[in-house]
């Protein structure tokens, strides 16, 4: 009997783990294929350094201490997780511009002592830090409770949060906005769902503890996870992008592919109204050699397979897709002469686009020989129109006015790059008030199409590499039983 043979699509945290699962699940049954668009693998938490010497990253990642999932697939890879993720110690720092200061907030224990740290915290006036705490104990206390979070996802947390009696001025404290600001990069409200959702997991002060990649996710984490499938049998074909599906009934019988015009680098912004990224002439060619596929592109690619195909995109599973948003980061990294920034853990509460700075040169394997490397994340949302300068001059401005902190300019800026990540392939999902109702699950209408990444509903369900990945196995879960019932 012939093997079964499976096609991935896509090569994030989603696509790898589907594709170690389906060679591990089987293992080595089924025959693995993985194709991809890019040069890199690692889909949007991708960071590498080039021939010349310049970095290429979608932003700043942390990974969280309840990413068992990632933690478990580094592992089978042979990571060795001490060389490649650094820990910021529990430490984090938000700024409130009503003091002026940026305030410590770090803490120890089980759930009870992790909410209680907030009634220790010393930026937010007494009062309010009593409301405060009082709230947040009784957040966690629900979050943990076993109930259905999900019934709360049609509001947004700040709403929530009132009517759950916060008085409504404490909303406006950068600590408030820390779960949106640090956990989701979000400059919208956000579900009420995913917030509770994220305090259920980072509940205690070792799942909440966070750890940064010491150099190019690229290099320390993705490639060796994709040396790892092709260890166990699997093939890697990268400059291959997905353009449509062709079917016949339920199944998917082809997936109509092509080289991406500058090999997986510069594409303007697309969405299913618009023209679809643009493909290298005469590349165009159909995969037919599979039983099954799993689809972990990015929603916002997704929802341009199949554009004029009216009759999919009618069905019901289809059509809500397009109800989903999503929205595009922006990150910059600047080099220093002289050390700034003495804070370790991130700075976040910082004015938009780029809230969220960090310190990595503590963390770095390579580091500089006197000055700093500083870490800014943020998004783009109501800054489209500002030039790649005016960001950076706004940043740097911000940053030196914060006690503590240094003059970016007067410690010397020996290096500057900020990344706009506009592309389809580069956006990240809104986790907005109403989003669950959209969400598909891995399985679609197909048969032997299955779909995974982190804007699909998974275990984890919130928006970040832990949630794409625990949705890459339920997909592999999903296709390896099609194929044994098949």
């Amino acid at each position: 009997m012939s093997r079964k043979r499976a096609l991935v699509v896509g090569a994030g945290p989603a696509g790898l783990a589907a594709g170690v699962r389906l060679l591990e699940g089987s293992k080595g049954a089924v025959d693995v294929k993985l194709v991809h668009m890019g040069h890199h693998v690692g889909g949007k938490a991708a960071s590498y350094t080039d021939a010349g010497g310049r970095r290429t990253e979608h932003g700043w990642h942390m990974v969280l201490g309840f990413y068992d999932r990632m933690f478990a697939l580094m592992r089978s890879a042979g990571i060795d997780e001490s060389r490649a993720l650094s820990t910021m110690g529990g430490n984090a720092h938000p700024y409130e511009p009503w003091s002026g200061r940026v305030h410590a907030l770090s803490g120890s224990g089980g759930a009870l002592a992790f909410a209680a740290r907030f009634a220790g915290y010393d930026g937010l006036p007494l009062g309010d830090r009593i409301h405060y705490s009082r709230f947040m104990s009784e957040t966690f206390a629900l979050a943990l409770s076993g109930e259905d979070l999900t019934r709360h996802d049609d509001v947004c947390f700040s709403t929530w949060a009132i009517e759950h009696g916060l008085p409504p001025h404490i909303v406006s404290y950068s600590l408030f906005r820390m779960f949106r600001d640090l956990y989701f990069n979000f400059p919208e409200q956000v579900s009420a769902y995913h917030v509770l959702q994220t305090m259920k997991l980072t509940s205690s002060s070792q799942a909440s503890e966070a750890f940064v990649c010491r150099g190019g996710w690229s290099e320390l984490v993705w490639e060796p996870i994709a040396k790892h499938l092709l260890a166990l049998g699997g093939s890697i074909e990268p400059y291959t992008m997905a353009t449509d599906w062709i079917y016949d009934g339920r199944r998917v019988t082809g997936v109509r592919v092509a080289r991406p015009d500058g090999a997986g680098h510069a594409f303007g912004e697309t969405s299913w109204t618009t023209p679809r990224l643009p493909v290298e002439a005469g590349t165009e060619r159909t995969l037919d050699d599979f039983d099954v596929v799993v689809s972990a592109i990015p929603h916002a690619v997704f929802v341009t397979m199949n554009a004029g195909d009216s009759r999919m995109w009618a069905s019901s599973y289809f059509s809500r897709l397009r109800n989903l948003r999503s929205a595009a980061t922006v990150s910059m990294r600047v080099t220093t002469k002289q050390p700034v920034l003495p804070f370790r853990g991130p700075v976040f509460g910082l004015p938009a686009p780029l809230g969220i700075a960090v310190n990595m040169t503590d963390h770095l394997l390579e580091k500089p020989d006197q000055g700093s490397v500083v870490a800014f994340v943020g998004q783009e949302s109501g800054f489209e129109a500002w030039s790649d300068e005016q960001i950076a001059s706004f940043t740097i401005d911000n940053l030196s006015r914060v006690p503590r902190v240094g003059s970016l300019r007067d410690a010397g800026i020996v290096d500057l790059e900020l990344h706009r990540n506009r592309s389809d392939f580069e956006r990240i999902l809104l986790c907005e008030p109403g989003v669950q109702q959209f969400r598909p699950g891995a399985r679609t209408p197909f048969a032997n199409l299955f779909v995974a990444g982190d804007w699909v509903q998974n275990e984890v369900d919130v928006i970040c590499m832990e949630g794409a990945i625990a949705s890459g196995h339920a997909a592999a879960d999903e296709a390896l039983a099609a194929l044994g019932g098949a």
